[in-house]
């Protein structure tokens, strides 16, 4: 009674063009989340509108997986002709909210209750070659140059990524971490602290006797 009720009051403030939109929405979502849900072999997947997901063979997800809209998952099989192993780990109850890209040509794995926020990137890869031999010539097109490959990501549990953040080739978060609006990770962050900044830093970790986040002290 409370669902009529619900929908009715709904009809009379918008009308029957948008109820008639709303319906449509929910029902292209429930079939979109039960599509994935089979392939990823994940119970309870929300998949936001117009996701672009490639390579689920290499992909491993939990129950209780959601994503917000304009998600961007891809495990990069082959680029440019050159073949790669990839794979992306996703534990259980993870949430991407819209716009967040997560891409692999070695490894990406996400731990169990990791949030991240709009138009967040998480990549273990670049475009071109820029260090070491056969480095990429700057007269070439960048979508030309290779992809590199052998460098993880890992991000551990619980972590907290807001929104805008870049996760680059290399890095790694530890257990319960949550890293600033904007920043870039570009190496290792401890567990249980809070890093802000380009590059990230730690500015504040959890104690644990107190039961509070106190302004980092790096170790000696």
């Amino acid at each position: 009674m409370n669902k009529f009720r619900k929908l009715a009051n709904f009809l009379h403030v918008n009308g029957w063009y948008v109820l008639t939109l709303e319906l449509t929405a929910r029902l292209a979502s429930k079939m979109r989340s039960g599509a994935y849900s089979r392939n990823f072999h994940s119970r309870k997947c929300q998949i936001g509108e117009r996701p672009y997901i490639r390579g689920i063979k290499h992909m491993q997800v939990g129950d209780n997986f959601r994503a917000g809209k304009h998600v961007w998952i891809e495990a990069i099989k082959e680029y440019a002709g050159v073949i790669y192993d990839p794979k992306i780990v996703i534990g259980d109850n993870v949430g991407l909210s819209d716009a967040v890209h997560i891409a692999a040509t070695t490894s990406v794995v996400l731990g169990d209750g990791v949030l991240v926020g709009s138009r967040v990137l998480i990549i273990d890869h670049n475009h071109g070659i820029y260090s070491g031999g056969e480095q990429s010539d700057p007269e070439s097109r960048p979508s030309a140059r290779p992809l590199t490959y052998g460098q993880e990501v890992l991000i551990g549990r619980n972590v907290w990524i807001g929104d805008g953040v870049v996760v680059l080739p290399g890095s790694s978060i530890g257990d319960g971490s949550v890293i600033g609006a904007n920043s870039v990770v570009n190496g290792n962050i401890p567990s249980a602290c809070v890093a802000v900044g380009s590059p990230a830093r730690p500015v504040k970790s959890y104690n644990r006797e107190c039961k509070e986040w106190m302004k980092w002290r790096p170790s000696k």
